[in-house]
């Protein structure tokens, strides 16, 4: 659980931009020297003359990302991660994706996968918003890719579903970084390519994705557990990509499809094994991957 923030704190310190903005040089300055209290006292609206709106957006969040800094550095000294939650969430409010993925942390070692899908689509999605998270202080491509595993593994593992955007419309590029291919927590009733009513749902959430995002052309991959025969799975695989195919027609979706069922030869791949028994990771496995690559 510590990588994930120490990866992020590693990231943080950085040279801004040249600004008229009083505040946010100072709250700058402050950060690279891990003065939280200056970084804070920056955010005084007596410093914010002539500042715009994002600028002081932008002061709050280099603000708020001290706070994390210091959260950061106490996790690497051995600190439990989850005695700051109160302080994270607050500076969540400003910060954006870095306290957002380190409540994603939390949430998943207390194994509350829906909110930790929330958390880490959140910050996945505050990563791509160019204004308040500019080139000068953006996440790298790494860190990009690994969000969208955790949100996706969250997604999966959660016993209620959770949406593929947190917020807006679904998108499937972020800082032009192509992320193609989605894994859709549909369910189905044991054995067979019928939809549950968690399923379903889950359907129509990607088919919501699908309308924002417009790909021209979708493939469905399906892949089941190792329970049952290997010619079993690869049928059922098929059936199901199939019956979600036929659901997305059904509800408007005008591209092209093409389906694969892969059954139990690719299973799922979580960022920690251990952190689940026998079970989970098969409901892990029993997923279907939605590409829209050309």
């Amino acid at each position: 659980m510590k990588s994930l923030i120490l990866v992020s704190a590693l990231a943080l310190p950085f040279a801004w931009p040249a600004t008229a903005c009083d505040g946010l040089r100072q709250a700058s300055e402050a950060l690279n020297r891990s003065d939280e209290a200056a970084a804070r006292a920056a955010v005084d609206p007596e410093r914010f003359a002539g500042c715009s709106a994002t600028e002081i957006a932008l002061t709050r969040r280099v603000a708020a990302l001290a706070t994390f800094n210091r959260v950061a550095a106490a996790v690497g000294q051995g600190a439990k991660l989850e005695s700051f939650e109160g302080d994270l969430t607050t500076a969540s409010r400003d910060a954006g994706g870095p306290c957002l993925d380190a409540l994603g942390d939390i949430n998943r070692e207390r194994r509350d996968y829906e909110a930790a899908a929330t958390y880490y689509q959140q910050a996945l999605e505050d990563a791509a918003n160019e204004e308040l998270t500019p080139d000068w202080m953006a996440p790298d491509k790494d860190y990009i890719l690994r969000l969208d595993r955790l949100a996706s593994e969250m997604r999966l593992a959660a016993t209620k579903p959770v949406k593929l955007a947190a917020r807006g419309a679904c998108k499937f590029s972020y800082r032009g970084i192509s992320i193609r291919k989605k894994a859709t927590p549909v369910r189905y009733v044991f054995g067979t390519a019928e939809f549950t009513p968690e399923g379903l749902q889950s359907a129509k959430d990607l088919f919501e994705c699908l309308k924002s995002a417009k790909p021209p052309t979708i493939t469905l991959i399906g892949h089941t557990d190792p329970v049952g025969t290997t010619e079993a799975n690869k049928a059922l695989s098929i059936a199901r990509a199939e019956a979600l195919a036929k659901y997305l027609v059904g509800a408007g979706y005008p591209g092209t499809w093409t389906v694969v069922g892969r059954g139990e030869e690719e299973p799922f791949k979580p960022d920690d094994p251990n952190a689940y028994d026998e079970v989970m990771l098969h409901q892990l496995d029993r997923r279907v991957e939605v590409d829209v690559g050309n």
